[in-house]
């Protein structure tokens, strides 16, 4: 195995080149973390405090981590630590027997016909639409960077996902240059009018990255902005939990009353959230806050991450976005388009050219492109070792194991030649669309056991949302001058927060039929 040199003591060199990056021109994802692995798929880094980590992009590994060796591994206490004061004890920060009854607790509310109840997404896509703002006279909207919009619009619908009631975070936003917050509902849409919530939001996954890169030295980051950031944050779902359990002890107490009394008139049953279904489990207001606040944080960045990438991509490759424009038009008929009925799990699913698509997003940039677990107990990993990097490695227990993904997606002995191209079609041949199924060279939503039990959420949501787009605008063009046009190397600028996403998304629309 090749271990990378350190000129500085206890990995001080690499946290100075990843922080200075930018600066230098450079992209830390890229020419950092990625490069070293494409001649060396398996190698030895030193980590911040000196230890001595392995990294890794062959998908053996891979698989021996999230599958076949899963119980020798775990997210271990360090990431337990730096997520905690934010999400709290849930089925993000816990491993053993506590992860196994969140995996139990939270399977359930991911069903299929629940995931396919998207009336709160229409909802959030006519708002999205009506920020986008008016169209000029000849059909254009403002050339804008609509990253933030499209946030808030994932935030919009994980929210009412999760508790029943969306933040308006976008609606709060667009009124609040006139102060009429009147049509907000006073429980949640008055605290997003004023973005305390939405902004409390970013301040706290902005600290859980940075408490994750000091590594062990996370207590750094403890900062009385960090701590009110949090608390902020903490408002909101606080009350809705404290208010929907009054609820339901008022209701069990009024049921308690009526029995032996004549029968009641039948109750109107109330739509599916997330809080209300785990309600029927526990009544345990920190577990329940915990565990929605974990979904709240995943559901939100790595929804809005895909949404963002395939919309950036699409505007770079005009002649994809006209193609996926036909087909979408072909099965969700122009007539139709006001009819989002038609939209659902299965018929999404159906269209393949948008799955073709999604995947291809998530191939270049996934969600979380760097992932880690450290070994339970003394292991091996199959590939790394000897001077050819062919045998298997040794793993000490209390060992760090990276694995980029980033990396592992554009290896061009896996995905070919134009493993860096956007390329959509390639999921048409069957060898690649196994890998979706089966395969570890492809984990955009990890694998295993712990499976992300969202991915058929953010599949629809990002689905969804990209039908209805192209319905209504034939063409996007990006701002030449933004920094999602300006390519460098096949590259565009990105931020690396708790999830990848463009540094910004700036374009217009044109809309259909103007």
């Amino acid at each position: 195995m090749t271990a990378q040199d350190q000129k500085w003591p206890w990995g001080l060199d690499r946290m100075y080149k990843v922080l200075t990056a930018r600066k230098r021109g450079m992209d830390p994802l890229d020419d950092y973390f990625a490069w070293p692995l494409y001649e060396h798929p398996t190698l030895q880094r030193t980590g911040l405090g000196g230890a001595q980590n392995i990294e890794t992009i062959e998908p053996a590994n891979v698989k021996a981590i999230l599958a076949t060796k899963f119980d020798d591994w775990v997210i271990g206490e360090r990431r337990h630590r730096a997520l905690r004061p934010c999400q709290g004890h849930n089925i993000f920060t816990s491993d053993g027997a506590f992860w196994q009854h969140s995996r139990a607790l939270l399977r359930p509310q991911f069903a299929r016909e629940l995931v396919n109840d998207l009336e709160a997404t229409e909802k959030a896509t006519r708002t999205l639409f009506e920020a986008f703002g008016p169209v000029d006279g000849e059909g254009w909207t403002e050339l804008q960077d609509v990253k933030p919009m499209l946030l808030r619009f994932v935030l919009d619908t994980a929210t009412s996902f999760l508790f029943g009631e969306s933040v308006e975070s976008q609606r709060a936003l667009m009124t609040s240059k006139t102060g009429d917050h009147d049509d907000l509902d006073p429980g949640t849409g008055r605290l997003a009018g004023s973005n305390e919530f939405a902004e409390a939001f970013d301040e706290s996954s902005y600290y859980m990255v940075t408490r994750i890169r000091l590594q062990q030295l996370y207590f750094l980051s403890n900062t009385k902005h960090f701590k009110k950031a949090i608390a902020i944050f903490k408002t909101l779902p606080n009350r809705i939990v404290n208010q929907r359990l009054q609820q339901q002890q008022q209701q069990q107490q009024q049921q308690h009353e009526e029995e032996g009394g004549t029968t009641s008139e039948p109750k109107q049953k109330r739509k599916f959230d997330l809080l209300s279904s785990l309600m029927q489990h526990t009544e345990d207001e920190t577990e329940l806050r915990d565990q929605t606040l974990g979904v709240l944080f995943a559901s939100r960045d790595t929804t809005s991450s895909l949404i963002l990438w395939t919309i950036l991509l699409l505007g770079q490759h005009p002649s994809i976005y006209q193609k996926l424009r036909r087909l979408v038009m072909e099965t969700f008929p122009p007539s139709d388009q006001e009819d989002e009925s038609l939209l659902d799990f299965t018929s999404l699913k159906s269209c393949r050219y948008i799955q073709h698509v999604l995947n291809e997003t998530l191939r270049l940039y996934q969600s979380v492109p760097l992932n880690s677990r450290v070994a339970a107990r003394d292991t091996v990993l199959p590939l790394g070792g000897g001077p050819d990097g062919t045998k298997p490695i040794a793993i000490r227990k209390g060992q760090q194991v990276l694995w980029n993904i980033y990396a592992m997606h554009r290896r061009k002995d896996l995905w070919g030649d134009d493993a860096l191209e956007y390329k959509p079609e390639r999921w048409e041949d069957p060898k690649r669309s196994r890998f979706v199924g089966d395969g570890f060279a492809y984990t955009p939503f990890s694998a295993g056991p712990r499976i992300c039990l969202g991915q058929q959420y953010a599949l629809t949501e990002a689905g969804y949302l990209l039908v209805r787009f192209v319905q209504r605008y034939d063409r996007v063009e990006l701002d030449p001058k933004s920094a999602a046009a300006a390519v460098k190397n096949g590259r565009v600028r990105k931020t690396i927060g708790l999830t990848l996403a463009p540094m910004e998304v700036r374009l217009r629309m044109h809309e259909a039929g103007l």
